[in-house]
């Protein structure tokens, strides 16, 4: 079977959106981890507000890495 098929290329494409996604959102966890860590807090405040903000960015990605058609 040949890799250059449509659904090849679009199965190509979901699972690099989802790759990027899974990266957005652990870099978010992790630097959020990080500063919690550095700043001796008693509450994670810095994990959750990173991870959100970087789970609305990754979904910001994907939208707008979507085709306009």
């Amino acid at each position: 079977m040949s890799n250059d098929s449509p659904n090849s290329n679009k199965y190509m494409r979901y699972m690099g959106a989802g790759s990027q996604m899974l990266i957005t959102i652990a870099s978010g966890v992790l630097l959020g981890n990080w500063l919690d860590k550095t700043f001796h807090t008693t509450t994670p405040w810095y994990s959750i507000g990173c991870s959100l903000l970087f789970i609305f960015a990754a979904i910001y990605l994907l939208i707008r890495s979507l085709p306009k058609e």
